[in-house]
């Protein structure tokens, strides 16, 4: 377990343009070497199931992973696993939440990963999130020399990896990095991915941000439920925590309009969010002109040259 230390992120922050280029290469490294791990694993293992919790920056692992790849002359096939959830009107009972693996058609998702690998011509649904259906279908070409990327929540669920084991490579990405307060408190890696949230729920989403904090509860729920049991299932691990983040996230958060009326201090010591609330008090704030249009940061903070 790696812990860092505000006084470690403030000194760093003296000089700005370095503390986000050396962590934007040390995550560069993690990509690099998963590639490396998945070429590899030779032409039966073919699929990589990634998968994080809500707010760990799986998706944007997922586009670099897939970019680096295919600069080095490798076809690559990305699937989201939220384009498979099963209309809401044909999930079983066993579907009682959004976080619940059920509400995914495993077999739609298993067999278009099949298709892709066979050489052949699927059609990948996207979901309409606001009805709640399949909103249509989206023709993509596979090759039978190309590594597929699927990634999701429940990608190493054994409802779905264990359809696809002998042919994956499992990947769990997820900020594991603790941050240790002036007052020798520790920042959890879950609260880190709050703060992630409300920034990306309040500029994208329209949530206020009590509603986020608010739906944190299942969240968390549903992580512990459906998603941590079964990370041992991945082979290559990437904590996606960046040093500089906390600076960029304060600088967020204070551009939000109402954001110390709504995170009062009395609403985060109810919620077990007031060290994540002194961190972002505690660091200067840095502008988002420094951060990298590819990082994983941008997808909480907008401005990323990929679409989500």
């Amino acid at each position: 377990m790696r812990i860092i230390d505000l006084e470690t992120i403030n000194q760093a922050m003296n000089n700005e343009t370095q503390f986000v280029l050396r962590c934007e290469e040390v995550f560069h490294d993690k990509v690099s070497s998963a590639a490396a791990a998945i070429l590899s694993a030779g032409r039966d293992r073919r699929i990589v199931a990634l998968t994080g919790p809500s707010g760990s920056g799986k998706t944007t692992t997922a586009m670099r992973l897939r970019e680096y790849l295919e600069n080095l002359g490798v076809k690559v096939c990305l699937l989201s696993m939220d384009n498979f959830f099963l209309p809401l009107d044909q999930r079983p009972p066993e579907a009682t939440d959004w976080e619940s693996p059920y509400c995914v058609n495993v077999e739609q998702l298993v067999g278009c990963i099949g298709r892709l690998l066979d050489g052949e011509e699927a059609d990948i649904p996207w979901y309409d999130f606001k009805t709640g259906t399949t909103g249509g279908y989206n023709k993509m070409q596979g090759n039978r020399d190309c590594v597929v990327i699927a990634e999701g929540i429940h990608m190493l669920n054994p409802l779905i990896f264990d359809k696809l084991r002998g042919a994956a490579t499992g990947i769990y990405v997820a900020p594991r990095t603790r941050i240790l307060t002036n007052k020798d408190r520790v920042v959890r890696p879950e609260q880190l991915r709050v703060a992630r949230r409300l920034i990306r729920d309040y500029n994208t989403r329209g949530h206020s941000l009590r509603e986020t904090v608010e739906r944190a509860e299942s969240v968390n729920a549903g992580e512990v439920n459906y998603i941590q049991p079964y990370k041992n299932n991945a082979s290559i691990h990437i904590d996606s925590f960046h040093d500089y983040e906390v600076c960029i996230l304060a600088k967020c958060l204070g551009n939000i309009p109402d954001f110390q009326q709504q995170l009062t201090p009395e609403y985060m010591e109810e919620h077990k969010l007031t060290d994540l609330i002194e961190v972002v008090q505690s660091v200067p704030p840095l502008h988002t002109p420094y951060v990298p249009l590819n990082s994983i940061i941008r997808e909480f903070v907008g401005g990323s040259c990929y679409q989500y």
